[in-house]
């Protein structure tokens, strides 16, 4: 039965405070000896359940990757966090966005487990997004249509991966957009140097398992790999091996956009960074 930890929608609104209609937080009791890790999370806003979150056995640092969408990259003091895990429940309002979801989550790890955070900037190593040689391949965007995630749309739009190919759709897209998802496919930052000031209707297609963050043999300069794991280590993923007709994502960037991936000693990362959290969460 889920307990009411937050003002109902309508009374939320008028606070202007983003929160779920309601929402329950279960810990649970210790686990000893070998046991199978749930820790998924399913639910939420473009989801076949918009209007539920759950997530069972979930961790406390899943809970804020997923409030924040953060890269492992990003939060370094994941590892630090306490062991226990919960079971959370949470209605979110309908026609709640992705953004409006990631606030609810927030509020409530803020008022049920008192997390405070800032976020720091750091250089390391990660990519410059370039234009190619021969210059962009992008199209402009003709109208001020909705960004990708914040109008349904019967097309989707986003990531989608399926066996051993991905996809990358999005309309009125700027090129730090393009940065940011790459950033999210690599798990390393990626600064966007491309110099472009244009929004654009992107459409890129990959080889799915192809983009790891390793150094290839590219005499450019360029990264080549294969998709880093969740740890975000970067390492050669498992599974399916990638169809080899199918371009990389880097390659795929350079041939569909006219963009590159250029190896950055010094990219600028954007690092979470927890000032203070209970270990337990508040009654229901």
């Amino acid at each position: 039965m889920l307990a009411p930890v937050c003002l109902v929608a309508a009374l939320g609104q008028t606070s202007g405070k983003a929160e779920f209609e309601v929402a329950s937080i279960k810990a649970n009791p210790p686990q000893t000896g070998f046991h199978f890790a749930a820790d998924a999370a399913s639910g939420g806003p473009s989801t076949a359940d918009p209007g539920m979150f759950r997530c069972t056995r979930c961790s406390l640092a899943t809970l804020i990757v997923k409030a924040f969408n953060l890269q492992p990259y990003q939060f370094p003091g994941r590892t630090s966090l306490t062991d226990n895990t919960y079971d959370v429940m949470a209605k979110i309002p309908a026609g709640a966005t992705g953004e409006e979801f990631s606030a609810m989550l927030q509020n409530l790890l803020k008022d049920r487990f008192g997390l405070t955070w800032h976020f720091e900037e750091k250089k390391m190593k990660g990519y410059h997004l370039t234009v190619a040689k021969n210059g962009p391949k992008l199209k402009e965007s003709t109208a001020d249509q909705p960004r990708s995630g914040q109008a349904e749309s019967h097309n989707h739009t986003g990531v989608v991966a399926f066996g051993t190919s991905a996809s990358y759709r999005a309309a009125n897209q700027t090129t730090a957009d393009v940065a940011r998802v790459l950033s999210d496919q690599l798990g390393l930052p990626v600064d966007d140097e491309t110099g472009l000031a244009g929004k654009y209707d992107i459409s890129l297609r990959w080889s799915g398992t192809a983009a790891a963050a390793h150094p290839g043999n590219h005499s450019d300069g360029a990264f080549s790999g294969g998709h880093a794991g969740h740890d975000g280590g970067g390492g050669a993923p498992s599974g399916p091996a990638a169809d080899p007709s199918a371009p990389t994502l880097f390659d795929a960037l350079q041939q569909q956009l006219g963009l590159r991936l250029v190896a950055a000693e010094q990219a600028l990362a954007r690092l979470f960074v927890i000032d203070r959290v209970a270990p337990r969460p508040t009654e229901n």
